[in-house]
């Protein structure tokens, strides 16, 4: 049986999204699929627009089976913990086949040929890399700069996001030594960054941005109401668009940084910088910048802008500032890589297809299964105990950014069983 894995924020589902759910099924002529979807905080180090409960809800409608989660300690992490720890949750399952994501290359050989360098690294690359970095170079720069002396053009794969995290899905495959194929398509319509508004096939940040500023002069729900051409309803499947509408019109949406402002701010101005320091991606002196551009700033968004530096993007910032949210550490952080990243499989969602596939990962699974909140209490061991509770944490942070201020009660993760979509 052919199962396809596909690693997603689905923040929010759009019409890209679906078309490649639909080629991945055609292109490994997959009878089912699985979808690995990040939790309530995402990689660009900012709370998903809407809950995860609501994303697995787009997910299901687009034609996905079944839905796992990825911990918000790896879904706001850097390209490799991501990818690293959501490669590792689809081979823990024991029975996926290929895992298919898009890339701007559409071409999984150059791919390929950079994820072995990066896998397994020389210490030509070594050296090369850590040049760049001691020159003042951010990590993706000075990694591509370190891929392009290795391999010449293979280096600017890493030019593009999509790419960047394709290579490291492979990258995580070699290491696992997994049976698992990966498979690329090229990516349709708007760049992963992109801000153009299309008549279709915008991406998500265009989305994003469009509701941001619509939203300064109208109510968010409002943007709903709005001609069956309107610009959202082009952009997404028919159920998205109707799962976004209900939790923009219950005060569920959308959750943004912002909504967390002060509570940032009083963090970075009153916890010690020796504290500080203990956050993931820190290093030399960052959280010294941090705590003065704080104490400059009246906004979070003006806050990161005076910190941002070639070797500290935005990104880097924001996900620093999502971790202390959560509580996390780099030792914790650093623990749970060398434990194998994943430390156990939690279901948000299925259909009657998936279904059928829980019964195959309860034989064949190769971490524990979490189908009940509760039952992380019978974890193994207490590294998987921890994760969970980190998880808790997080679910009892982000509602606290619902603008329904009776939505924001604690608890949120055992309130909510996984999903089933009846055909």
């Amino acid at each position: 049986m052919s199962v396809v894995g596909i690693i997603a924020e689905y923040n929010p589902l759009h019409g890209g999204h679906a078309y490649h759910i639909r080629k991945a099924r055609e292109e490994t002529q997959a009878e089912a699929c699985v979808c690995v979807l990040s939790s309530h905080f995402v990689q660009r180090g900012e709370p998903a627009w809407v809950s995860k409960w609501a994303r697995t809800q787009m997910a299901l409608h687009a034609g996905v089976d079944l839905v796992v989660e990825l911990p918000s300690v790896f879904s706001c992490a850097s390209a490799e913990y991501f990818a690293s720890a959501a490669v590792k949750i689809l081979d823990s399952l024991g029975l996926v086949t290929h895992l298919c994501f898009g890339s701007e290359k559409g071409d999984i050989e150059p791919l390929k040929a950079t994820a072995s360098l990066l896998a397994f690294e020389s210490d030509s690359f070594k050296a090369s890399l850590k040049e760049g970095l001691d020159q003042g170079l951010s990590f993706a720069s000075a990694r591509e700069n370190a891929i392009r002396k290795e391999t010449g053009e293979a280096g600017e794969v890493l030019s593009k996001p999509n790419n960047i995290l394709g290579v490291e899905y492979i990258k995580a495959l070699k290491r696992l030594g997994s049976a698992i194929k990966p498979v690329t398509i090229p990516r349709r319509g708007e760049g992963y960054n992109s801000l153009n508004l299309a008549s279709s096939f915008s991406s998500a940040t265009a989305i994003r941005k469009f509701v941001a500023e619509a939203g300064k002069n109208t109510p968010y729900a409002s943007l709903f109401d709005e001609t069956p051409d309107s610009f959202l309803a082009n952009n997404l499947p028919q159920e998205s668009y109707k799962v976004l509408a209900r939790e923009f019109r219950q005060g569920r949406g959308p959750v943004t940084l912002k909504a967390f402002e002060e509570i940032l701010l009083y963090g970075l101005r009153t916890m010690p910088a020796s504290e500080l320091a203990l956050l993931p991606y820190m290093e030399n002196g960052l959280e010294n910048r941090l705590k003065e551009a704080a104490h400059q700033s009246v906004s979070v968004a003006e806050m990161v802008s005076s910190v941002v530096t070639s070797r500290y993007p935005a990104s880097r910032i924001r996900r620093i500032l999502c971790a202390m949210l959560m509580g996390v550490t780099g030792d914790f952080l650093n623990g749970v890589k060398e434990a194998g990243y994943a430390q156990y499989i939690r279901i948000l969602g299925f259909n009657a297809t998936g279904r059928r596939l829980l019964s195959r990962i309860k034989k064949n699974a190769h971490l524990p299964l979490i189908t009940k909140p509760t039952s992380y209490a019978q974890l193994p061991d207490q590294l998987g105990k921890r994760l969970f509770v980190t998880e808790i944490k997080a679910g009892d942070v982000y509602v606290l950014g619902y603008r329904n201020r009776d939505l924001r009660r604690g608890g949120s993760e055992f309130k909510t069983s996984p999903l089933y979509l009846e055909s």
